[in-house]
């Protein structure tokens, strides 16, 4: 709630969540189609529509991570986090909890963000172009951005809990998410030359890690020691 009430945060969520997303529908041409081969379409227009559809919806979730990264440390500088510790909630009550609630708003922004880009499609190329995507690719790619976020957000939470500032908190989890955002493309297009199912195939799996990670997240957190610091 603090994120949506946050005046610059919305005006970045819609700059990109409804401007970026239109701009690239609409400036999409042939020469852009060519930019991204694969096992679908000689020019790469079906890769490439279906590869921005993953795109346009981590644009805006990518506020998740900064969100996350406040969620233990951010609260515990300001004086919040103590009330909730000695809740009886348990730690994976309080890490999910955490972890959605800095998901909820990002994918908020992401569901626009992936409308706008299909309305601008339709708008450039006309409703037919859409049903060139096999359905079952562009549910996976929809399928990746909860499952990119998730993560992301579940390592920067994870992170968080760990240590004492929102700073460092930040810092910590830019450099280790930035592999991840720097691979996920190469990795995406190498899976879509094997074919949808493998593509499905990795979704299914990047969601079972992220179930496996904030569970161990919350088993491993020590909230007395949190308690007990000062």
């Amino acid at each position: 709630m603090e994120a949506l009430r946050d005046r610059m945060t919305v005006l970045m969520s819609i700059l990109f969540s409804v401007i970026i997303p239109l701009f690239m529908a609409l400036a999409m041409t042939p020469a852009t189609f060519s930019l991204v081969r694969g096992p679908f379409a000689s020019d790469g227009r079906v890769s490439t529509l279906a590869i921005y559809l993953l795109i346009v919806g981590l644009l805006p979730s990518a506020s998740a991570v900064g969100i996350a990264s406040g969620q233990f440390a951010g609260e515990r500088e300001q004086g919040n986090l103590q009330p909730l510790l000695v809740s009886p909630a348990s730690n994976a009550a309080i890490f999910g909890g955490k972890v959605l609630g800095a998901m909820i708003p990002a994918m908020l922004f992401a569901a626009i963000a992936e409308v706008a880009y299909l309305g601008g499609v339709v708008l450039a190329f006309g409703f037919g172009t859409l049903h060139q995507v096999p359905a079952a690719m562009a549910l996976a790619m929809v399928g990746l951005v909860p499952g990119v976020t998730l993560f992301a957000a579940t390592v920067a939470s994870l992170i968080s809990s760990r240590v004492r500032t929102y700073n460092a908190a930040q810092q910590i989890g830019s450099f280790v998410l930035l592999p991840l955002w720097g691979g996920l493309f190469f990795v995406v297009n190498r899976l879509m030359a094997r074919g949808v199912w493998v593509l499905l195939a990795a979704v299914v799996a990047l969601l079972l890690v992220d179930l496996i990670l904030a569970r161990f997240a919350a088993l491993t957190w020590r909230r007395e020691e949190v308690l007990a610091q000062r």
